[in-house]
């Protein structure tokens, strides 16, 4: 029987970061662990050896306690931390699980004001006291409180966006047919990448890049990192163009004229301030009120067509566009891109209701699937070849419009920042500037700053042609991600398949190379034809 290795915590890196250290809740022990070191020399040369037994061993956390934290590590901390706060620490991602646990256990407290686990005395800690096993238990299981109800809402706002504003456009450029037919042929491949990507996870844990890297090694992290830099690269300059083109439509109702270029370069001075922000947990208030926004305008929008269904009735469309259909392909990968938080939504349920997850999955991406086609098809049909790529523009110029235009502006205006802060993590950690230091504030406010600007360059470069835009970054930064690196790492990480699982595999990374390819060439096409608007 081989021995079991032992760890030496002391050498360990101080992988967590300050705002995820562990605060034990325990009002009535003091501040100061000063009174540990006390001895009491009235027991005699005992006293001695108690004393060196008390602060050089580490402290007997229960079974019970210490099995449901390897299972939280494994679970939760693995992937909020390298995926929610950074996308991958390398650091974090070159340990062991058993590695990854003893740090976690040998991690302070936060500056609470309490003692961590190791400064508590080994009869604080002994499993005759009940009360403070009990206490124990319920912090180490505190995390796994996450419903499948809320899972659903988290897959809602991972999928539903700005994107959806774009499918009427994007059903005249596919054709009211061909359309739909594209969509779901879109929902299939996300679901069975999703599911591939959750299969991996289960094999080796961790995050996307943490796969990654666990099936081609540095550059399988590398490769995930770059893709998501440049996806939320993609977003942020859609919105932004999206907040420029509506406000500039809004001040033109008023009579005060002004150009969308102009009002890009004006967001500048909103979004570097955001962007110097820590925690993402600040934008809690601001990303419920987008929410509502979002939900206001998909309600008005919907219900004016039915109005103009009313009153003009069906419109001619056509069936298929032969000439615009690429267009659509990349504006349906960028309506269903959502990857990313499959992982951290899975890891926040509790053991029992992951088994739940993937049904939940398949019912989300289905639902969203009939609301996408109807949402799209609806409005298409309302207005016909006239609809703008924003169908807001193509609504009737009154007061609930412009409340919609100047909401989900403000929703989106709000959203940058948290679409910004997964780019701005991995950046920072490939420039390997410290996460907490307050000499390197300044160096890190002025790379975010540098990030800030560069979105809006290229934001106001494809202002003129925001359809193109969008539809370019839903095939060059969403489709590797989406498509093609899942089967891909399932492959490498599951090699001995069935036969039938590994042509699917590979006709999936096919069907994502030619997108990827096919889609982004002819747009780049279509960008430089003579006469593009």
């Amino acid at each position: 029987m081989s021995k079991k290795p032992t760890l030496d915590a002391s050498a360990l890196p101080p992988l967590v970061p300050d705002s995820l250290k562990r605060v034990i809740s325990e009002p009535a022990v003091p501040s100061s662990a000063a009174e540990d070191k006390v001895i009491d020399i009235s027991e005699g040369p005992l006293a001695f050896r108690k004393a060196h037994v008390t602060m050089n061993n580490p402290p007997q956390v229960s079974p019970e306690v210490r099995a449901t934290i390897e299972e939280n590590v494994r679970t939760v901390y693995n992937p909020f931390i390298s995926s929610m706060l950074s996308q991958s620490s390398d650091k974090y991602e070159n340990l062991s699980h058993a590695q990854r646990i003893e740090n976690f256990l040998h991690t302070p407290a936060a500056r609470s004001g309490r003692r961590s686990v190791q400064t508590l005395s080994a009869s604080e800690l002994t499993p005759l006291n009940a009360e403070k096993k009990a206490k124990l238990e319920a912090l180490a299981a505190s995390s796994k409180e996450t419903t499948l109800g809320q899972a659903f809402f988290s897959l809602l706002k991972a999928f539903v966006g700005t994107g959806i504003l774009f499918l009427p456009q994007g059903f005249k450029s596919g054709g009211i047919i061909f359309a739909p037919f594209l969509l779901s042929v879109v929902a299939i491949l996300t679901l069975f990448a999703m599911f591939r990507l959750l299969a991996c996870r289960e094999l080796v844990g961790g995050s996307y890049s943490h796969i990654g890297q666990v099936a081609f090694g540095i550059w399988g992290s590398r490769m995930v990192q770059i893709s998501i830099i440049l996806m939320q690269f993609g977003f942020c300059c859609s919105y932004i163009i999206f907040v420029a083109q509506n406000m500039s439509e809004v001040l033109a109702y008023f009579g005060a004229n002004m150009s969308v270029g102009a009002l890009i370069l004006l967001q500048t001075l909103v979004y570097i301030p955001m962007s110097w922000i820590r925690y993402i947990s600040y934008f809690s208030i601001s990303n419920l009120i987008a929410d509502a926004f979002i939900l206001y305008g998909v309600a008005y929008i919907l219900g004016s067509s039915f109005t103009t269904f009313a009153t003009t009735g069906v419109q001619s469309v056509q069936y298929f566009n032969p000439n615009d259909y690429s267009v659509f392909i990349g504006t349906a990968v960028f309506t269903f891109e959502g990857i990313g938080l499959v992982i951290p939504t899975q890891a926040s349920l509790s053991k029992d209701r992951q088994e739940h997850f993937k049904p939940l999955l398949v019912w989300t991406v289905l639902g969203l699937l009939v609301f996408y086609s109807f949402f799209a098809a609806t409005n298409y049909l309302a207005i016909g070849e006239s609809v703008e790529p924003l169908v807001l523009s193509s609504l009737p110029r009154n007061g609930w419009t412009l409340s919609v235009q100047c909401g989900w502006s403000m929703a989106q205006l709000l959203s940058y920042p948290l679409f910004l802060f997964p780019a701005v993590k991995i950046i920072e950690d490939m420039l390997e500037l410290p996460r907490r230091s307050s000499g390197q504030k300044i160096q890190k406010n002025v790379v975010r700053a540098v990030i800030v600007v560069v979105t809006i360059m290229i934001a106001y470069f494809g202002q003129k042609h925001l359809d193109l835009f969008v539809s370019i970054v839903g095939a060059f930064c969403c489709v590797p991600l989406s498509f093609v690196y899942p089967p891909l790492f399932y492959l490498k990480i599951v090699p001995n398949t069935t036969l039938l699982s590994k042509v699917l595999d590979y006709a999936v990374i096919l069907i994502g190379v030619a997108t990827f390819t096919f889609v982004t060439w002819t747009n780049i096409q279509k960008w430089q034809a003579p006469g593009a608007v």
